[in-house]
């Protein structure tokens, strides 16, 4: 399909296509206007999708990539969710521990600081993401085509989470707009910045797994840590939260055997 382009011309229509999905997912939740209740259940969906991609896409391609290094893949996966946890933790034990404030102990100045800590561990996986998106294409240009597919999907999930969780806090318009739009370049760049390095990895092709264990930590953060929680926010509205992350499941299982089980 893209026989005759260098492969820099590749990745740039590569990231054309995830800044585009990017920018969709980020603006969706500000075009249609949302209640609280109506976002929390929208990130329910969305922990839902991200719990399948995890589980249907990110860890069967580490464990795959791993071979019979199975052992270190968990101890990468384990040091990516500690990682990420780590800097969640320390941002709002320094926060709360340098603000007197009361607003602290209200649910609104509490979301504004897991919405920033959110947008950490997002900014890191969305770095792997790069990663990732450098090593496939290099692999094959197939196996490229079917990444990018999985990312794009995740990456518009990720925005929409990301801008619905802002959407929570008091945080304006245009600082909003502005984390999104920091966040969607993220990729893009770490892929073009990365390329040169897979070029090492993959002449060291037992150690590729590296970046996809990474990437599946900091997924397990997201899911778990930032986006459950928020999920079943809205007690009252539990069971149909429910409903929604195993609809976001089902789906995403869906999606993976429609591509093979392939990120």
């Amino acid at each position: 399909m893209f026989d005759g382009m260098s492969l820099y011309a590749v990745l740039l229509i590569f990231a054309a296509v995830v800044l585009i999905v990017s920018a969709a997912g980020a603006l969706l939740p500000r075009v249609v206007r949302l209640n609280m209740r109506q976002v929390h259940l929208m990130v329910a969906l969305s922990a839902g999708i991200f719990l399948g991609i995890l589980f249907f896409m990110l860890l069967p391609e580490t464990f795959h990539e791993a071979h019979e290094r199975e052992m270190d893949a968990v101890a990468w996966i384990v040091g990516g969710f500690l990682v990420v946890l780590f800097i969640d933790v320390f941002l709002k034990w320094r926060h709360m521990s340098s603000c007197p404030c009361e607003e602290c102990h209200d649910n609104d100045h509490r979301h504004e600081i897991t919405s920033f800590t959110a947008f950490v561990g997002l900014a890191i996986h969305a770095a792997v993401d790069g990663v990732v998106i450098s090593i496939a294409l290099t692999a094959d240009s197939d196996i490229g085509l079917i990444a990018l597919a999985g990312i794009s999907l995740h990456k518009f999930v990720e925005l929409f989470a990301l801008s619905s969780t802002f959407m929570l806090t008091d945080m304006s318009r245009k600082e909003a707009l502005f984390y999104l739009g920091s966040f969607t370049l993220i990729t893009p760049i770490a892929a073009f910045v990365c390329m040169p390095v897979v070029d090492i990895l993959e002449n060291i092709g037992d150690s590729i797994f590296v970046p996809l264990a990474i990437a599946t930590g900091t997924f397990l953060y997201v899911s778990i840590y930032a986006l459950l929680p928020e999920a079943f926010h809205e007690r009252r509205d539990s069971m149909i939260s429910f409903a929604l992350v195993v609809a976001g499941i089902a789906a995403i299982a869906l999606i993976s055997l429609f591509l093979g089980d392939a990120h």
